[in-house]
């Protein structure tokens, strides 16, 4: 028996917080009857319906690998399932193993940036990470129009106003003149870019390279993947020392 928030998870991709409300809003059946947070389900003999629709036994019965992909994005690709304006998007490459399934991306970046950005088809995962309360640390390397002033750091860091929004970076650290390491921990739209438009300055290119522990494998090129260990997958989460 596993708790039908678990197997609504498994079937649809989506955290097991979503499948509660599912469940909640009374539109899951279970054998016939409105079912209710808490209720378990036998896979093999129970009847499971998700507004009017039957689950089949197939569904219910299968089992579920988690899978977290390290993912290269290139500039000018789009980070969306289908939207009808996006001319270029995630789609063409998502691992073969993925694409039969309910997939995601997790951390998203803009069109104009390039870098690590992870995919997966477990939603639990993926909200584990999107969630402000992880805390999850992530770097950018920010290549600049003109030499940065290093009196500037700490403004950035303390942060400002920008159309009606604060934006602050956690931690900015010179490579050299033109090129500096920013860190993010929940970042808001195109927030390093405004914020440094603030400033005077122009983003020629920004790369995500770091998210929590877990570093882009440079083997990659830009468009390319490659399946994490559990261990890698672990490293996401831990903090620095």
């Amino acid at each position: 028996m596993e708790r039908l928030q678990k197997v609504l998870a498994r079937i649809y991709g989506i955290s097991r917080r979503r499948a509660e409300e599912m469940i909640a809003e009374g539109s899951v059946c279970l054998n016939g009857e409105v079912a209710y947070l808490g209720s378990k389900v036998d896979c093999e003999k129970d009847t499971v319906v998700v507004g009017h629709r039957k689950i089949s036994p197939q569904l219910l019965q299968f089992q579920f690998t988690q899978e977290v992909w390290m993912f290269f994005k290139p500039k000018g690709v789009t980070c969306t399932h289908d939207d009808p304006f996006a001319t270029h998007t995630l789609l063409p490459y998502i691992p073969h193993s993925l694409r039969k399934q309910k997939w995601m991306f997790v951390g998203r970046l803009d069109k104009d940036s390039e870098g690590l950005l992870l995919l997966t088809n477990d939603g639990d995962f993926a909200n584990k990470v999107a969630h402000p309360s992880a805390c999850i640390e992530k770097v950018y390397r920010v290549h600049l129009d003109k030499p940065l002033e290093l009196g500037l750091i700490q403004q950035l860091k303390e942060g400002r106003e920008c159309q009606g929004e604060f934006l602050q970076f956690k931690e900015v650290r010179e490579v050299n003149s033109r090129k500096v390491d920013i860190t993010l921990v929940q970042g808001k739209k195109r927030e390093i870019r405004r914020l440094l438009f603030s400033f005077g300055y122009e983003v020629l290119k920004l790369k995500r390279w770091k998210i929590g522990q877990l570093v882009l494998d440079k083997r990659l090129m830009p468009g390319q993947s490659r399946q994490l260990t559990q261990k890698e997958i672990r490293q996401i989460f831990q903090k620095k020392c």
